[in-house]
């Protein structure tokens, strides 16, 4: 520990002992190094696994972890590190990123946090709230432009998806950076607009039982939302347990990250506000 203490006073120039650190871009706490550290000896010698495998086994690591909402919303931006409490994406986000960390010749806090950076934001630039992939289609198409990963949402079965981006430029006061910023509500729909000139696929409720077997343990799931102009409402990593296909995810109802009891086809089935899976496969 005393390498990583030292290793992280020079990248970041911090004063240790402090609750929370800000430097740069970076906003982080001497837990989430100690935690990244942790992710990182318990897989130093299954980094020649595959992406699908290694992204299970970090995020059997965080079982347990406390959900909490929100925890991007501070002000001003800047690239939050929370290892200590997630919501759904961030949960994801977090188990790719250290995925993606952990097949580096050296991986170093310092690249954790870069991924989580080029994984998060437009261009691996924080800049400003607009800058944050709000949508998590956006932050598909650039992990698959960065060759990550790839949609199989119609490979997996799925149908064609006609997919309006609105939500947030027609409820500017949901969002505390939005309701005063007219200058970034019209960013966030230029944004909008360039995502609506994409295709998607996606597999239908009625559509799950049958295709199911094309979905893999460590695929990433969207859950779609069936709000009007709102992408994707749940995300979470599929795992196969025996000939039954649940998934791993930080739960707002259990309120912790688990491997969800009920299997994914009546767990679908039965939740409000998702009309079907997107379905995007680590390389």
């Amino acid at each position: 520990m005393k390498r990583i203490v030292i290793l992280v006073t020079a990248l970041f120039g911090l004063v240790l002992g402090a609750a929370a650190f800000e430097k740069g871009d970076a906003r982080f706490t001497q837990k989430d190094v100690e935690n990244f550290q942790e992710v990182m000896n318990l897989v130093a010698g299954d980094r020649d696994l595959p992406a699908s495998e290694l992204i299970v086994k970090i995020a059997k690591h965080f079982l347990g972890t406390p959900y909490v909402a929100g925890t991007l919303e501070q002000e001003p931006e800047r690239l939050t590190v929370n290892t200590r409490e997630t919501d759904c994406i961030l949960f994801v986000e977090m188990c790719l990123a250290m995925t993606l960390t952990a097949k580096e010749a050296e991986p170093t806090f310092e690249k954790y946090v870069d991924n989580l950076r080029r994984l998060r934001y437009r261009d691996g630039k924080v800049d400003g709230y607009a800058s944050r992939l709000h949508y998590t289609s956006e932050w598909i198409i650039q992990g698959t432009t960065r060759g990550i990963f790839s949609e199989v949402s119609r490979e997996c079965g799925g149908s064609p998806l006609d997919q309006k981006f609105n939500f947030m430029s027609n409820h500017p006061a949901s969002y505390k950076q939005l309701k005063d910023s007219p200058e970034t509500v019209a960013l966030i729909r230029g944004f909008e607009k360039n995502l609506e000139s994409w295709d998607y696929w996606f597999i239908p409720k009625a559509d799950l039982p049958k295709c199911i077997k094309n979905i893999r343990t460590g695929d990433i799931i969207g859950f779609n939302s069936s709000t009007p102009g709102l992408d994707i409402a749940h995300v979470a990593i599929a795992y196969w347990e025996g000939d039954v296909l649940t998934f791993i995810h930080a739960s707002y109802t259990e309120k912790k990250v688990v491997i969800n009891k009920t299997p994914l086809v009546p767990y679908t089935n039965g939740i409000k506000g998702h009309n079907g899976l997107r379905v995007v496969r680590l390389k």
